[in-house]
């Protein structure tokens, strides 16, 4: 199934894009407010008006980097 990272250009947006989307579709939820969505959720968001845009590479690669990658702990 194909995935398209999204990010929401503002909070009040991303609160009701996320209860939207938690309650009718699968969601993958990374560090810095990234979401993975199936492409035809996104009418979902179009349809109740909310902003949003799809995330960079860079930005999906980064968040991806931090769950693969943790920093150590040094004791």
């Amino acid at each position: 199934m194909e995935t398209i990272y999204i990010k929401f250009n503002n909070e009040t947006d991303r609160i009701e894009g996320c209860y939207r989307l938690i309650r009718s579709t699968r969601v993958l939820s990374l560090r810095g407010h990234i979401y993975g969505v199936p492409p035809e959720s996104l009418k979902l968001l179009d349809s109740a008006g909310l902003s949003y845009r799809r995330a960079s590479d860079t930005e999906v690669e980064a968040a991806h980097d931090q769950i693969r990658n943790p920093p150590a702990v040094v004791l």
